[in-house]
């Protein structure tokens, strides 16, 4: 078979190898994402052989080292290959950029060379090898060779490579590189300074009024040096010409500096923060399962605090920064962003991780974005939602919302009825205060559970001193059945208990219903 119809053959066959995608996906998230922990942990582990082996190579300057320490320096340095070898491989999919090659000729009706049809893939692998950081790798691993050790000043290329491995360092850098207008324009307002300063004291003091300036670099080292505020005091200015131009030297760079320091403090203030953000992404991305409350006012707060006494991971999002400042300072996962923002809420993987997401702003309009916004990205997630007025009551259970709850509506209700019966709720506050925390929970009676068929007063209730309010009959489209008749009403499949206890008795009753089943 002809070198040509092989490439091509074998690009065809990896561009529909899944197995070859596979690996080759998994070496790039190792390599390149940082949001898997392989990511990090692979970061650890070069970080750690970076450090060591620049060690071992100063410290053998002056040091005799036994045999095996040479023995780790190559692992170390067979590891560095590796990785850049395979960041050689995932930098671009030659195979793609083959058989796009050969498409386009093919639709121009044009015959290809192997050059011709192997070019494009190889000038990309190319821009790999001589971009930067790739360049960076390279001189990193040459210090190892002994035939090249009067290149040891290359083993600092080796700290470079921890820039790599960091992702915090790298956007405090990423800095200088979005601000490089302003630094730009403070360089050559710095140069400017420098060669005037520098021309000035040597015109007046370089011809042998002061001793100390022979030529014109030291003038430049002069000017340098007074700019920047250090003042070593090894050149100081002798005629007054030379002094009046210091005096101004010295309010420039002082300025100069000051706006220099102003830019740095505002950029990296912003990029501590993206950093912030990006952790608190990091560690959602470790929980299995979550609530998501959105607005963390009087009644976020409320609920957060209950759900985390049940034993549940919550994520707070809200749209004002001292409100989800607050949220982390509470001990909760939180960001400060918009919740219907589509992308936020994808980043975040919903379908597959959250249990419950609950809008509870002071803005029915914002809840309504929120509940079409999560619906967009599944129609699966369980929503409730936060009502002001009433009239917006339909529209958010229109849009999607499980539930729809109005906290002012329901506290004067609760006062109304306390001011008309209070011997009633003094006699629910007694129910209530005779458990320690008492909750109400819900427990479904699924079909493998023996106690199908069975009437109440047989299960058990009573005897894990759970009070039963009542029950919600599944098969009767979940009608309600409130505080039944215990010996008259038997337990069907899909019903749902309603019962009020101490958490450590339900907990107790719920594993009692397991171990029967076993």
């Amino acid at each position: 078979m002809p070198v040509k119809e092989r490439i091509l053959y074998l690009s065809y066959q990896l561009a529909s190898s899944k197995k070859y995608k596979e690996i080759k996906q998994r070496v790039n998230g190792i390599l390149n994402d940082p949001t898997t922990p392989e990511k990090r942990y692979f970061d650890y582990f070069m970080i750690f052989l970076v450090l060591t082996t620049i060690m071992i190579l100063i410290l053998e300057i002056k040091n005799h080292l036994p045999v095996w320490v040479y023995y780790y320096e190559g692992v170390a340095v067979l590891v560095f290959i590796v990785e850049w070898l395979g960041r050689l491989w995932v930098a671009s999919d030659a195979h793609q950029d083959i058989i796009q090659t050969q498409e386009n000729a093919e639709y121009q009706k044009v015959t290809l060379t192997t050059w011709q049809l192997i070019k494009p893939a190889l000038i990309n692998k190319i821009k790999f090898v001589i971009s930067p950081m790739s360049i960076v790798d390279l001189l990193a691993i040459l210090p190892s060779y002994r035939a090249l050790r009067f290149l040891r000043f290359l083993l600092l290329f080796r700290l470079f490579k921890v820039f790599r491995y960091t992702e915090n360092i790298n956007n405090l850098l990423r800095v200088f590189v979005e601000k490089r207008f302003e630094f730009f324009s403070l360089i050559i307002l710095f140069a400017f300074m420098v060669f005037f300063a520098s021309t000035v004291i040597y015109i007046f003091e370089g011809t042998g009024e002061n001793p100390n300036i022979h030529n014109f670099y030291d003038a430049i080292y002069w000017a340098v040096v007074t700019i920047t505020t250090v003042g070593f005091g090894d050149i100081s200015p002798t005629t007054p010409q030379g002094r009046f131009v210091t005096i101004f030297l010295i309010i420039g760079g002082i300025t100069a500096i000051s706006f220099m320091t102003s830019i740095i403090t505002t950029a990296m203030a912003e990029k501590l923060e993206l950093m912030k953000t990006n952790q608190v992404f990091y560690e959602i991305g470790k929980l299995k399962s979550f609530i998501v409350i959105c607005g963390y006012g009087k009644m976020g707060k409320v609920l957060a605090e209950e759900l985390r006494l049940a034993g549940e991971k919550v994520v707070v999002i809200d749209p004002l920064a001292e409100e989800s400042l607050q949220a982390q300072k509470d001990g909760f996962y939180a960001l400060h962003a918009d919740a219907s923002d589509i992308d936020l809420l994808k980043q975040l993987r919903l379908k597959e991780r959250v249990k419950y997401f609950v809008a509870l702003t002071n803005d029915d309009a914002t809840n309504l974005s929120i509940i079409l916004s999560v619906k967009t990205i599944s129609q699966d997630i369980v929503l409730f939602s936060r009502a002001v007025e009433k009239n917006a009551r339909s529209k958010l259970l229109l849009a999607g919302a499980e539930e729809v709850v109005f906290p002012y509506e329901a506290a004067a209700i609760a006062a109304y009825e306390h001011l008309g019966q209070p011997v009633a709720f003094s006699a629910i506050d007694e129910i209530l205060h005779e458990y320690i925390e008492p909750v109400i929970d819900e427990i479904e009676i699924t079909r493998e559970m023996p106690v199908v068929g069975k009437d109440l007063h047989t299960i058990g209730i009573k005897k894990y001193r759970l009070k039963l309010l009542g029950v919600v009959r599944g098969s009767e489209k979940n009608k309600f059945y409130f505080h039944p008749r215990k010996e008259a009403f038997t337990v069907t499949v899909d019903d749902i208990l309603i019962v009020i206890g101490a958490t450590e008795d339900i907990a107790a009753f719920k594993l009692h219903l397991h171990e029967e089943i076993a």
